[in-house]
């Protein structure tokens, strides 16, 4: 379970963005996970009350989640399908050679103050 320690280090690194901006007080942090990371969302949900609990700036603070979809380009046939719905596999030519287009990032996508 990697949620933990990537979540520790997205609430450390908005903690020092809001105290280098001298602000009291984190609204909300937005997450932005893809479906490639094999991260589980609702661990980060969890695990986000323990993670902030000793950390005052973070009382009351909402946490979004948006998952971002494992999408790929075949390279045999150029056909765009989402890895994880299709197992790895062009739903068209049945290749699994492909180049991932998106969802396998991790970020900090937005603070709300």
């Amino acid at each position: 379970m990697h949620e933990i320690g990537v979540l520790t280090k997205a609430v450390d690194l908005v903690e020092s963005v809001a105290k280098d901006n001298g602000l009291d007080h984190v609204g909300y942090i937005t997450l932005e996970i893809g479906e490639l990371t094999g991260y589980v969302p609702l661990f980060f949900e969890k695990y986000f009350p323990v993670v902030t609990e000793d950390r005052p700036i973070f009382n009351g603070t909402e946490l979004r989640i948006q998952t971002v979809r494992g999408q790929a380009l075949c390279r045999d046939c150029q056909s765009l399908y989402n890895v994880m719905k299709q197992e790895g596999r062009c739903p068209k030519c049945g290749s699994r050679e492909k180049k991932i287009l998106g969802g396998q990032q991790f970020l900090v996508k937005d603070i709300g103050y």
